[in-house]
């Protein structure tokens, strides 16, 4: 019995840092202009900066191995308890006992680094609200001139391209020299938006396992434990830079998807290199035509028309490649990313994904310096 109360006390400290996250969602998501100010564009920077600097050094993603471990971690556990448990038939309740603190434990420590990390930012004030941008109903009209501008932008970033996008990738350094330029070119964006800087930028990482990400249909995943962006390699790399851009800007501390999508387009329509606004360019065609489509198909089957042949060859070959990975992990996948994103107060779920559209139709509107459709 002493042994038990021992064990517990001395494992009831690191149930705190879980306890003390909890409160601090809880007051981040009473008060989102206190958090903007105190810890989104305050502690955050500086703290996340200073704690992905090793990590960053590494050429190669810290992440993908951190999740090795703990799962080999979590296989350990088991067969550690479950030996315990066979072998000591007397003391099986001190054994659940430690099972259970340790795994509160980790999970306590684990929430708390989430929350610091990233959590947090999810109740900070959008990226709209910081930059200015007036969300309001769009017109048709609207929406399929946004439609009509992205693909003119896209095939002239296209027409640049002198071979097909992997080749021109590859002969300008391939990922480490995209990976750097993503960098670069977040950090001229925060030129114009300051909510976007930091002390340190992490570059972008390739995954190892990257056609695993394909088969869970995740093209990217910042890591908030080692403050990473992860890309997943596999696919065509005219995806890349703004995937790179999607990233950096959950980085940055914002953690919504509609606008992460948003910040990673900006990033790459400023870029010196063709190929880097085309990425940026298609991300935001993807989107908008989606919705054009659901509002007005003849329009968006005419938009589609002004498409080059390059385009419509590179845009082939990617749905040729995502059409290999459809199933049930996908399913599941995009079902879990769903919860998550509920979770952290992401009413829409995955839906959000589609408000980026607004985002892009109120820069349309702020640089023709017209006012919202009534």
């Amino acid at each position: 019995m002493e042994k038990t109360q021992t064990y517990r006390l001395k494992r009831l400290w690191l149930l705190l840092p879980g306890a003390a996250a909890l409160l601090l969602t809880w007051a981040a998501s009473t008060n989102p202009g206190l958090t903007e100010m105190w810890f989104s564009r305050g502690v955050y920077p500086w703290l996340s900066s200073a704690w992905g600097f090793l990590p960053s050094l590494a050429p190669w993603s810290v992440a993908q191995w951190v999740v090795v471990a703990f799962l080999a971690f979590c296989i350990g556990w088991l067969v550690f308890y479950a030996v315990a448990l066979m072998r000591d038939a007397g003391g099986r309740r001190f054994v659940l006992w430690r099972a259970a603190a340790t795994m509160l434990a980790v999970v306590s420590v684990g929430y708390c680094l989430f929350a610091l990390m990233c959590g947090l930012n999810y109740h900070r004030l959008t990226f709209a609200e910081d930059a200015g941008f007036d969300l309001a109903p769009s017109s048709t009209t609207e929406l399929a001139a946004l439609c009509e501008h992205l693909a003119d932008e896209m095939n002239d970033a296209r027409a640049a391209i002198d071979d097909s996008p992997d080749s021109y990738a590859a002969a300008r350094g391939g990922f480490e020299a995209y990976a750097r330029e993503a960098v670069e070119d977040m950090r001229s964006l925060a030129e114009i938006y300051p909510v976007l800087s930091r002390p340190l930028y992490s570059p972008p990482k390739p995954v190892l396992f990257s056609e695993v990400l394909s088969y869970l249909d995740i093209a990217g995943m910042y890591f908030p434990f080692t403050v990473e962006s992860n890309i997943n390699v596999d696919g065509p790399f005219f995806t890349i830079p703004a995937t790179m851009g999607h990233e950096l800007a959950h980085q940055c501390g914002f953690m919504r998807e509609d606008e992460a999508n948003f910040i990673g387009y900006l990033s790459c329509k400023q870029s010196a290199d063709p190929l880097t606004r085309y990425s940026g360019y298609s991300l935001a065609y993807d989107y908008a035509l989606s919705a054009l489509i659901r509002t007005d198909r003849e329009a968006a089957v005419a938009v589609n028309g002004t498409l080059s042949d390059a385009v419509r060859a590179d845009r082939m070959a990617r749905a040729e490649y995502l059409k290999q990975f459809e199933g049930p992990v996908a399913e599941a996948s995009n079902a879990a990313n769903n919860v998550y994103l509920k979770a952290n107060k992401q009413e829409d779920g995955t839906k959000s994904y589609g408000r980026m559209v607004d985002l892009l139709l109120a820069e349309a509107r702020q640089e023709q310096g017209t006012a919202p459709a009534a």
